[in-house]
């Protein structure tokens, strides 16, 4: 139980992530060239708290971008490092330079179950997809 707890509590949280997110001219830009780059923001986790987010643009190693994400909640660090082919790169990086604000509800599989996601962009879509894609990203939850 406490297994399926924490895989749905790391799901809820990349999608707060991804849902609450603002994307910086700056990020974007970097993100697209994947050119290093550190973004330090917070972000409520769901729960009405604002907890801490770093967003690391890494470079690009073995062809890949990588790009890492830390959240600092009260009891854990969560930390996703994900390796983004050119295609997937090329695919968020159009959605987040073409966000027009329109959102959709969308039915999200999780592996486990589907999960109703309302008002969700284009981008905010594509990444949380990705972000929960096992051979795309990682993650680690380490308990503080």
């Amino acid at each position: 139980m406490k297994k399926i707890l924490c895989f749905l509590t790391i799901f809820f949280i990349s999608v707060a992530v991804i849902a609450s997110e603002a994307y910086s001219e700056r990020f974007v830009a970097s993100f697209s060239a994947c050119e290093p780059y550190t973004e330090r923001t917070s972000i409520d986790s769901g729960n009405g708290e604002q907890v801490p987010l770093t967003k690391l643009v890494q470079g690009v190693v073995d062809h890949k971008c990588v790009y890492k994400q830390v959240i600092l909640r009260p009891t854990v660090k969560d930390i996703t490092v994900c390796q983004f082919t050119k295609p997937m790169l090329e695919e968020i990086s159009n959605a987040m330079k073409e966000e027009n604000g329109q959102t959709y509800n969308i039915d999200f599989d999780t592996g486990k179950e589907i999960v109703k996601l309302y008002g969700l962009t284009k981008s905010q879509i594509i990444w949380t997809q990705y972000l929960n894609a096992p051979a795309v990203c990682k993650r680690e939850i380490i308990e503080r």
